[in-house]
């Protein structure tokens, strides 16, 4: 079966051009894409008012997911018939394959491969769009933070200190000690593994589309103690929504700028109704601005077009 597999995997089991296609069974991953390409359809024919093509992809679907359980994973929510990779475990998780119960324990498996990679990712093409997707799911973001921070190969920041200024083909397509990576397949401009940046804008600095279009914003930051402050702006078609946030003096600052004619939901981290000035006022000073609710954590707001300063104290 010719498929090019979890591409340029790190630390693959055969060496040069063997090796290129990762250790996760293609097998597995093909599988894995066929029941979520049927359940794609199927929602696709939902919308479209085919309902007797919703059902039959549906179904398809449910099969399909039904023989990659039995053929790929235990009972206890391991790779069978083939090498643990992250890969293995993230397409399980994410195409949301397995039953409630073997998920949880496939979770735990991915987060011992990621400890044997000692806190390293350990994907290729595939898995790493999906890695930070994942981990946000199983509610393990200081942990993808880690990841996304290590300095050592294979990681982002492994490039940037070799001097990258482009997303490379392979995680190691240079090095200062060594060179050029001697394999002659070896781009310095190639995409893939900047599929992080949609997990930087979303989680770090919190901004994300809550309806088609960005008619509704969402701009919820999850700051961590790696960072004392990120900022990010998107290009809506309304205009430019930005989220920037600081901690400093045990004060979290969060500025945000909400385009015309949208709305948004503002999650501030750290916050409550009583510890939060927004514009230098307190919530119930503004008409243009809701407050959702509350926890121990956070409060959610809903705020009008405009330009907020929100601060709270740590």
């Amino acid at each position: 079966m010719r498929s090019f597999g979890d591409w340029l995997q790190p630390y693959p089991t055969k060496t040069g051009k063997g090796g290129n296609s990762g250790d996760t069974s293609k097998e597995l991953i093909t599988t894995a894409y066929f029941a979520h390409s049927s359940l794609l359809v199927s929602k696709m024919a939902g919308i479209l008012g085919h309902s007797k093509d919703e059902k039959e992809y549906y179904d398809l679907h449910k099969n399909i997911s039904g023989v990659f359980r039995n053929t790929f994973f235990d009972k206890n929510g391991k790779v069978k018939n083939g090498k643990e990779t992250q890969t293995s475990y993230l397409l399980a998780i994410y195409f949301d394959l397995l039953k409630p119960e073997t998920k949880i324990k496939a979770q735990k498996h991915l987060l011992k491969e990621i400890e044997k990679a000692n806190n390293h990712l350990g994907t290729g093409f595939l898995g790493t769009p999906i890695l930070p997707k994942v981990l946000d799911e199983m509610g393990e973001i200081d942990l993808m933070y880690k990841i996304l921070f290590k300095e050592t190969y294979p990681s982002w920041f492994y490039s940037i200190n070799q001097g990258a200024t482009t997303m490379w083909e392979r995680w190691n397509s240079y090095s200062k000690a060594e060179g050029y990576n001697a394999e002659s397949m070896n781009s310095l401009n190639h995409y893939a593994y900047g599929a992080i940046g949609q997990w930087m804008y979303e989680r770090i600095a919190g901004i994300a589309p809550l309806t088609p279009g960005y008619k509704k914003i969402r701009i919820a930051p999850v700051p961590n103690d790696i960072l004392s402050s990120a900022s990010a702006s998107v290009n809506t078609p309304y205009g430019e929504a930005s989220s920037s946030w600081k901690m400093d003096n045990e004060t979290f600052t969060l500025d945000v700028v909400i385009p015309p004619n949208t709305t948004a939901e503002i999650t501030v981290p750290y916050a409550t109704p009583k510890n939060t000035l927004i514009n230098g006022s307190t919530i119930n000073k503004y008409s243009n601005i809701k407050s959702l609710s509350a926890d121990k954590e956070s409060i959610k707001i809903v705020a009008e077009p405009g330009t907020y300063k929100i601060q709270t104290k740590l």
